[in-house]
């Protein structure tokens, strides 16, 4: 089983192929992005900044991937996300909490045969008033997706936080374990602001984790170089 997680930045490539950051895609990075996705065979894919379902459609249809789903961002739309799976999957739209409490952007959620999973993007600091209202609120999030029954066994997505932010102290003690860890991997765990958090049953499973920064991700135009998001894709497997 092979989960990829991803922030797309919404298809634009980073610094923006646009010339200034669009909500919109830019089609030569939509199309890499899935020659991408496709040579890394994944059963599962999580994206985070979708904005568009009809991407959605026009990815599974070129994947295969007979299950999909896309959801709008909460309180700020434009910050949607999206789940495609090979299998059958049940989905559901979690970003309107059991408490009422609405996420900033997205809390989706896959049943798969295997396991729980979610994913979700977090707030940023883009929108608050400094680091630690910032880590308070992802904290928060974390707090409303992990009392969501079922509790998800995988947990994926932008936490817009680093390994050394309260959110992510959250988690440990919730009980997961971050999957690059797991794998003794020291790729961007400085640096990363996503990740897959696997409970215990899961972590016992994982034999692969990698972060897809080289090769292919990176471009180069004129001279300068350029990537296919301002976030790496991730990758584990499970046995």
């Amino acid at each position: 089983m092979r989960i990829l997680t991803h922030n797309v930045y919404w298809f634009q490539g980073a610094p923006s192929r646009w010339g200034s950051e669009r909500v919109a895609v830019f089609q030569e990075v939509f199309d890499a992005l899935c020659e991408l996705y496709e040579s890394a065979d994944v059963d599962v894919l999580c994206l985070q900044e979708v904005h568009d379902s009809t991407l959605v459609n026009l990815l599974a249809q070129e994947l295969d991937m007979s299950s999909h789903f896309h959801a709008a961002g909460g309180l700020r739309h434009d910050y949607g996300g999206a789940i495609l799976c090979r299998g059958k999957a049940a989905f559901k739209d979690c970003t309107r909490a059991q408490s009422g409490h609405l996420h900033e952007r997205i809390h989706l959620r896959a049943s798969l045969a295997e396991f729980e999973l979610a994913t979700v993007h977090l707030p940023s600091n883009r929108f608050a008033d400094s680091i630690e209202e910032g880590n308070n609120a992802r904290v928060g999030e974390l707090t409303q997706v992990l009392a969501h029954s079922p509790k998800p066994n995988v947990l994926v997505g932008d936490m817009n936080c680093t390994s050394e932010s309260s959110p992510y102290t959250f988690m440990v003690n919730a009980g997961y374990s971050d999957s690059a860890v797991v794998a003794k991997s020291d790729t961007l765990l400085k640096r990363r602001l996503d990740y897959i958090w696997l409970d215990a049953e899961c972590s016992a499973r994982l034999v692969r984790f990698e972060a897809l920064d080289e090769g292919v991700f990176r471009r180069e135009s004129q001279g300068e170089p350029w990537k296919l998001s301002d976030h790496p894709p991730l990758l584990v497997e499970l046995q």
